[in-house]
């Protein structure tokens, strides 16, 4: 019950709460308002990297959906939080969004996924 490697490792130079994993999945997200599809490069039990060329301010309410890659087949979660950080390259192009989650707003199941997918990467 391994989860599939499909591009993952650990980043060395983390100084975060929670180290991130490198990965390449897409992600169904709700940034405010609007709906988008786009890449997550790290994962964490903290937060995720969101690369995407859609605009947003730090703390604009994100949900993002996610199918996370095991042997026996995809695990669903649907994570909770807000826009921490942004990155523009530059010349001031959006390059990425930060998120941060929020426990209190994610569900027990999705969290103890997403933990256990990290742990076993």
């Amino acid at each position: 019950m391994r989860p599939s490697r499909i591009n993952t490792h650990i980043l060395a130079t983390e100084k975060r709460s929670y180290p991130r994993l490198a990965v390449a999945l897409t992600a169904h997200c709700r940034i405010g308002n609007r709906f988008i599809r786009d890449a997550v490069c790290d994962l964490s039990q903290g937060g995720l990297y969101l690369k995407t060329k859609e605009p947003a301010r730090e703390g604009t309410p994100v949900r993002v959906a996610i199918a996370l890659p095991y042997e026996e087949g995809p695990k669903f979660c649907t994570l909770v939080g807000c826009v921490a950080r942004i990155d523009r390259d530059a010349r001031g192009r959006l390059l990425g969004l930060g998120v941060s989650f929020d426990e209190t707003q994610t569900a027990l199941h999705d969290r103890t996924t997403l933990s256990a997918f990290i742990a076993r990467a």
